[in-house]
């Protein structure tokens, strides 16, 4: 599962992202959540800045890693 391949950075970078922190998460870390399925890419548009937002597996992922 794509999950076993996450490193702790990883995880931290989750949760950056999670709390709206993305700026701090770099370019490439980013693109790790993403291809692993874990962070959307939301494109700019009228009302909003781009912004990367979690996905189900994201948010479930974030959940388990709480308890």
């Amino acid at each position: 599962s794509l999950s076993s391949k996450l490193g702790p950075c990883d995880y931290e970078n989750l949760a950056r992202v999670a709390q709206g922190q993305a700026a701090m998460v770099d370019e490439a870390g980013v693109e790790r959540l993403i291809a692993a399925g874990l962070v959307l890419h939301m494109a700019a548009s009228e009302v909003a800045p781009a912004s990367f937002q979690l996905t189900p597996a994201g948010l479930a992922l974030i959940r388990s890693s709480d308890q």
